[in-house]
């Protein structure tokens, strides 16, 4: 009994809380990497352990013997599986074998896995590195079950605990589960009373440095809240706001080709949309760099009450992957003050929270542990760096699902009639195509090589 409680209380929280607890804590145990294969259920259970390694000869094929993992699975477990080559997969018939069994929730795989379509449609939540594209059990030979591996930097044993959703997977010895959970609670009830202030319309910076909110305590009661408006004050200057307007309507593709055809470096190579975003995201940026922590810590999120209605927070977290600068407060937060969308060199996380509220995020990727004691705001409005991009205070930022794109702010006008003129004569090929004309005419027609060419 105590066990399922144990579950169930985990099954309620997401990796965010988890992995601050485990911070708060002192615990090694979220690993990056590690996302779900398919758009599978969340997951969380007891940890049973598999290891893969390379063959040393050249041993017949056999099927992976699996009386072992009956002994040391049963319901609430998920396999945990190591070992592997690159682009190689070799753990579908452990993990298929054990969901078709019942014996676990899911499977987590520091490697590759193949059979993506067969785990969709037994609806088997499956968490990895990616997909490969072949399956070479020639190669590899199952290693042992119940014994400790080495999942990337973290130590994981059988019977510990596990949890996976969209931000990643994070693991936690099987002795300080009940702390970890006492923990990631009161940081879940905080992260609750937080989002009501927020909601009653105070301000984030208020908000986030209140000492009665920071409080974490499972049990406690939400504090009156002063209720004050959420409009934002900050507005766009005209001059700014027209060339928005003039760039509301092309994409970023005709954005990146009028900045190759003037010679203009804007293109942020590895900056994606956290999903296939069906409008285009344009504003003025608001730069944001952040540097590793100093002592006393400083913050790492009060500039968004400083952001204009309208602007896109730009962040340089200088690629970082190992912790976030976004999340679920600053998410809701500049959903009601009016920002349009926010662009960072490095991860965001509760991605389910943007996703939901239809918040724009373009990042380098996601994953659930806090920037909070890692990094600090080092300035605000300077000069920022997003990938090989120089992003000034009040660039034009033309993000969608294609990426996001940068416009130096004296040159916003030009390269919005540039981008203009591309989609047009686009379009009049298309036309010209519908109607029977050949590819090659249309294009000459158009003058179509000569669209992205530097003059």
């Amino acid at each position: 009994m105590v066990q399922l409680d144990t579950l169930d209380r985990l099954s309620t929280l997401d990796t965010n809380a988890v992995a601050d607890a485990l911070d708060l804590l002192g615990i090694k145990g979220a690993v990056y990497g590690l996302r779900p294969l398919w758009n599978c259920p969340n997951i969380a259970g007891r940890v049973s352990t598999v290891k893969f390694q390379i063959k040393a000869d050249a041993t017949p094929i056999v099927p992976p013997d699996t009386t072992a993992l009956s002994e040391t699975t049963t319901d609430g477990h998920v396999l945990v599986i190591s070992g592997g080559i690159d682009g190689v997969s070799c753990s579908e018939f452990v993990v298929n074998s054990a969901w078709k069994s019942n014996r676990i929730r899911g499977a987590v795989i520091d490697g590759l896995y193949q059979a993506v379509d067969d785990v969709h449609e037994d609806r088997c939540p499956a968490y990895g590195r990616g997909v490969a594209s072949i399956s070479d059990c020639s190669e590899m030979m199952q290693g042992d079950f119940g014994l400790p591996l080495k999942i990337r930097d973290v130590i994981v044993h059988q019977d510990d605990y596990v949890t996976a959703d969209s931000s990643g997977t994070v693991f936690v010895p099987a002795k300080r589960i009940e702390e970890v959970l006492d923990v990631a609670e009161r940081i879940n009830h905080r992260r609750n009373l937080l989002a009501e202030a927020i909601e009653a319309g105070r301000p984030a910076s208020d908000v986030m440095n209140d000492p009665e909110l920071q409080v974490i305590s499972r049990d406690g009661r939400s504090q009156a809240v002063a209720v004050s408006s959420n409009s934002n004050p900050k507005k766009s200057t005209p001059e700014t706001h027209g060339l928005v307007s003039m760039l509301a309507d092309v994409d970023t593709a005709a954005v990146s080709d009028a900045l190759d055809k003037l010679g203009i470096c804007g293109q942020a190579l590895g900056i994606m949309p956290l999903e296939n975003y069906q409008k285009v995201t344009v504003g003025p940026a608001f730069t944001v760099r952040y540097v590793p922590v100093g002592q006393p810590a400083g913050s790492v999120g009060d500039f968004i009450d400083d952001v204009g209605e309208g602007d896109v927070v730009v962040i340089d977290n200088g690629g970082r992957t190992d912790c976030t600068v976004w999340g679920d407060i600053m998410t809701q937060y500049a959903g009601l003050r009016g920002i349009a969308g926010t662009v960072i060199n490095g991860v965001c996380r509760d991605v389910n929270r943007a996703i939901g509220d239809q918040y724009p995020l373009f990042t380098a990727g996601h994953w659930m542990r806090t920037g909070k004691d890692r990094v600090e705001v080092g300035a605000v409005n300077e000069p920022v760096a997003i990938g090989a991009v120089r992003v000034n205070p009040g660039d034009i930022v033309v993000a969608d699902a294609n990426g996001v794109v940068f416009i130096p702010h004296h040159r916003a006008r030009e390269v919005a009639e540039v981008a203009q003129l591309i989609e047009q004569s686009e379009a009049g090929i298309r036309e010209m195509i519908v109607d029977g004309a050949t590819l090659a005419k249309a294009r000459e027609v158009f003058k179509y090589h000569q669209l992205q060419r530097t003059e």
